[in-house]
């Protein structure tokens, strides 16, 4: 069967006139300096999922800085708004049926039944005709509390959609856990009226139940110890209905489980490949015998299975090289792919969705200098239109190029990055340049578009984003050589690309800032510390300044005893790590902005680093924000950021 893609319209579409506002085409500023509003704000359309029938569409936008839901017919009509609770955000959304939409949102509050603020979640159901919303997961003739006095039902604290229920549209399996242990009980669940029923209920030591593809339940993981426990223990339900404990097979060990095959006894993990890298298999439940390797790649890991959009079958694997990537197994769906890719030749496009009774598909594009839009693809008709770009507002003609580069180490060993150069240098020289550690530190970047690398350039700065030892997505070794590193090797990785920069003649020596968010917020002010008059000067996003007092409290951003033992910091070292102890060490102008909300790394964590450095006359700045989380989820949170980096790098390595 082929594929033919007649022409590109390069028009919204009419469901889309409520956009009129907006910029149909991709890009419209003229000036060079791109305004800074253009950077912070949200997208003005994403995550785009079509309903099952193809007749509507459910998308997020910017509405007054937070991510908001908009609903309507493809015609028009009956077009919605879901914006957040003051209180919460919205996380993600999903089509149950084609007049139901189910919204995941989340919130901290404080609980009876704890001592601090815990991550609450709740799955709300919208009916888009009345517009009635419904909790799915309210409280019905539960254990009761006490809370000031009065009485009141106890709540689930982490609620999870655990199976759509294709055969079943108006019910979904939905994982609770009122008892507050972190062990679920699953219910059927009426998307329209919430009334519900158990079908599974909470098993000691067990945190998750699975599915297989026709919807039954298979699979529970959990630990032997609690929570923070690395002994995971593993049960199977065998077709004649008994469950066996897995704990004879070292597969739960070896390998992550991502879903169930078509036979429910043989499953999708990952695990390590002959090349140290993380590919796909298919192996056995009850033996752990491979039956196929479906997916290896000699340098980058596998990320997750894709599932075909109608038959809900595992259609593909993700990975990310420098971008993010989609393999298709399903040669349909590899055929749509390859055509797209003729099209639109200059972006990396992947199948974002597709409605189930007919053949229309959503298409995503990107690339480092499209920040993403997205197309309607007709298969029928053979027709692509474009519906909007993510950030219509955004010039992509005006975006910095990004160069992929290698970076040799001071140990032999090869450090990737990405190398993002002002709109029209075609090779950087003695340049102002930002050195931009990732946050995590176990995460990684890549080379599509990213709003405060692009900001830092269009302002005139070369930007340099290594990712560093410890970093995923290389190799196991590569991610576990990171771990216990914290001020060594990473940092030392961190210290090498600063270096590369200068020697290949890029960067201006005497104006570099290292930067960063999380942990690359510590990364920023070790910088400062381990490599005197390397940096002019560092910028502290949410960073985290005190190893001692963070291992002391929950633990949560390190991930408690698992986190605690991959950064394997004890006694004296803890102190020798920290830039809070070492703070009298920091001798260049210190930007430190935090978040009063960061529920992740507590905005204490960068107070006490300003007080500290305050008080030995280094005359840091320090920013405390309102809103906008850990991870500057809002669009005032983020044009503080910039505007105060902006100001601050133009003080001290700027022109």
């Amino acid at each position: 069967m082929s594929v033919r893609l007649r022409h590109i319209a390069y028009a919204s579409l009419a469901f889309f006139a409520c956009l009129a506002a907006l910029p149909t085409t991709i890009g419209s500023q003229a000036s060079a300096e791109t305004p800074i509003e253009t950077f912070s704000s949200l997208p003005t359309f994403e995550g785009a999922k079509l309903s099952p029938d193809g007749n509507s569409i459910a998308y997020s936008v910017d509405f007054k800085g937070r991510r908001t839901i908009v609903y309507q017919k493809l015609d028009g009509s009956d077009r919605g708004l879901v914006p957040p609770p003051k209180d919460a955000e919205i996380d993600r959304f999903y089509w149950a049926n084609d007049d139901v939409l189910l919204i995941a949102m989340s919130s901290y509050a404080r609980r009876v039944e704890f001592t601090r603020e815990t991550l609450n979640r709740r799955i709300i159901s919208l009916d888009i005709h009345t517009r009635e919303t419904t909790w799915l997961g309210e409280p019905q003739n539960r254990r009761m509390v006490t809370d000031g006095g009065k009485e009141r039902e106890r709540a689930s604290q982490m609620e999870r959609i655990t199976d759509f229920l294709p055969d079943d549209p108006d019910h979904i399996l939905l994982a609770l856990d009122f008892n507050l242990n972190a062990q679920d009980e699953i219910y059927e669940v009426n998307v329209r009226s919430g009334k519900r029923k158990m079908v599974k209920s909470e098993r000691h030591s067990i945190y998750r139940w699975y599915t297989d593809q026709k919807s039954e339940i298979r699979l529970g993981i959990g630990v032997k110890e609690g929570i923070a426990s690395q002994d995971i223990f593993t049960i199977f339900k065998k077709e004649d209905g008994t469950w066996v404990n897995l704990d004879k097979t070292d597969w739960a060990e070896r390998f992550d489980f991502l879903g169930f095959s078509k036979d429910p006894n043989i499953i999708y993990v990952t695990g390590q490949t002959e090349h140290g890298t993380l590919g796909l298999f298919t192996i056995q439940v009850e033996s752990g015998e491979i039956v196929e390797q479906l997916f290896s790649h000699p340098k980058f890991d596998a990320g997750s299975v894709v599932y075909h959009p109608v038959t809900g079958y595992v259609a593909g694997v993700s990975y990310t090289d420098d971008h993010k990537r989609i393999k298709y197994f399903d040669k349909d769906l590899d055929l749509i792919k390859r055509s797209l890719d003729k099209v639109l030749p200059d972006t990396n496009n992947y199948i974002a969705g597709r409605a189930k009774e007919r053949r229309a598909y959503l298409i995503f594009t990107g690339s480092a200098s499209v920040p993403g839009a997205y197309y309607l693809f007709d298969r029928d008709k053979g027709q692509l239109g474009l519906i909007t770009a993510t950030r219509p507002d955004y010039d992509i003609t005006k975006s910095a190029s990004t160069k992929v580069v290698d970076i040799p180490a001071r140990d032999g060993s090869t450090i990737p990055a990405y190398l993002t150069i002002p709109h029209g240098l075609k090779t950087p020289s003695n340049m102002p340049a930002v050195v931009l550690p990732h946050g995590g530190p176990h995460a990684r970047d890549d080379a599509d578009w990213d709003y405060l690398a692009q900001f830092l350039a269009n302002r005139g700065y070369l930007v340099i984003k290594p990712n560093f030892r410890g970093s995923t997505g290389y190799g196991v070794s590569f991610k576990t050589s990171g771990y216990k590193q914290w001020g060594g090797l990473m940092q030392d990785d961190i210290t090498d690309a600063t270096k590369w920069l200068i020697s290949e003649g890029y960067a201006d020596p005497e104006r570099i800032c290292i930067a960063g968010g999380s942990y690359g917020g510590y990364a920023a002010l070790m910088g400062a510390i381990k490599e005197q008059g390397l940096y002019k000067c560092s910028v502290s996003i949410n960073g985290v300044t005190d190893i001692v007092a963070l291992k002391a409290s929950e633990g949560r951003y390190v991930g408690g005893e698992v986190g605690h033992e991959k950064i394997g910091l004890e006694g004296v070292k803890d102190r020798e790590v920290s830039p809070f102890v070492r703070a009298k060490e920091i001798n260049v102008p210190t930007l430190i902005i935090a978040s009063a909300d960061d529920r992740v790394v507590p905005a204490k964590q960068s107070e006490k680093m300003y007080k500290r450095l305050k008080k030995l006359g280094k005359k840091p700045r320090y920013i405390e924000m309102q809103g906008g989380d850990h991870f500057l989820l809002t669009a005032e949170a983020r044009q503080t950021v910039l505007a105060e980096i902006e100001t601050f790098l133009a003080n001290h390595i700027g022109k």
